[in-house]
């Protein structure tokens, strides 16, 4: 639990960082910088713990789940930088259902009743953000659901692959799939006197995202995965509402705001 918990602290920060910089640089620029910045310290942990490479099984699930990664990564900046954070961190509520259900019907890791029961209440209160339609006038919305999408199945992915695996080499390699995927399929170019103009931002932003994923990997090893993006999403949400009115100056509808309330509650059920 504890792992679980530094880890969404450390992604609600990384959520910030991402908005600041969303201001200034494209999506794919982005992930590829991101990717950058943290390869060498995932690498340099890699060959300080003995790098040992994984065993037969590995790598197709470490596979789908790296390129799971890079299509959220770019989908989610993407949605930060056309939407308010508080909507698209909610829309991302739906990642715990993904995450549960996947987990449940290919690890065997069953849902129990008040998971379900905190599943449902997750998927109508971001029905009912939505205006209970799919044509939101929202921002961002359509994005975020995907990266829900794909982070939820992606974290059920990097479970059965650290079977195989030892953390810090997972971590290398997703970050390189995503890295290529970006890098090359999308033909993203790095310019340095570009990112020297907000070098401190994304210097927080690696440590902050290195710190994420390590503690995320640990988290899953020892909890069914719905539950570590559940805790993770309440965290966000809450976040979210407090950076969003603080720093960035979003404002909230009444229902909005009772609709992440809804949400939040609903999360912290399935920590029960």
């Amino acid at each position: 639990m504890l792992f679980a918990l530094l880890s969404a602290l450390c992604w609600a920060g990384f959520d910030f960082c991402r908005k600041k910089l969303a201001k200034y640089y494209s999506a794919p620029l982005m992930s590829v910088v991101f990717s950058l910045s943290v390869l060498p310290v995932f690498f340099g942990l890699w060959v300080y713990e003995g790098a040992r490479l994984p065993s037969d099984g590995y790598y197709l699930s470490a596979s789908v789940s790296g390129l799971l990664a890079a299509v959220a990564s770019v989908a989610f900046i993407r949605a930060l930088a056309i939407g308010k954070i508080a909507i698209v961190l909610s829309m991302l509520s739906f990642t715990p259902v993904c995450s549960a259900l996947l987990a449940w019907l290919w690890l065997a890791e069953p849902l129990t009743t008040v998971q379900i029961l905190g599943v449902m209440g997750i998927v109508g209160g971001s029905f009912w953000l939505m205006g209970a339609r799919f044509k939101t006038p929202e921002g961002g919305v359509w994005l975020a659901l995907l990266t829900s999408l794909c982070w939820g199945c992606s974290i059920v992915f990097d479970k059965y692959a650290l079977q195989y695996s030892d953390r810090t080499f997972h971590a290398t390699y997703i970050t390189s799939i995503v890295l290529c995927a970006t890098a090359v399929v999308l033909r993203v170019r790095v310019k340095v006197e570009d990112i020297q103009k907000h070098i401190c931002w994304w210097s927080v932003s690696a440590l902050i995202f290195s710190s994420a994923v390590i503690f995320q990997l640990v988290a899953i090893e020892l909890m069914q995965p719905g539950i570590v993006e559940g805790l993770k999403r309440s965290i966000g949400i809450t976040s979210a509402m407090l950076v969003g009115a603080c720093f960035f100056k979003e404002q909230l509808t009444g229902k909005q705001s009772a609709a992440i309330i809804l949400m939040l509650l609903s999360t912290l059920v399935l920590l029960i």
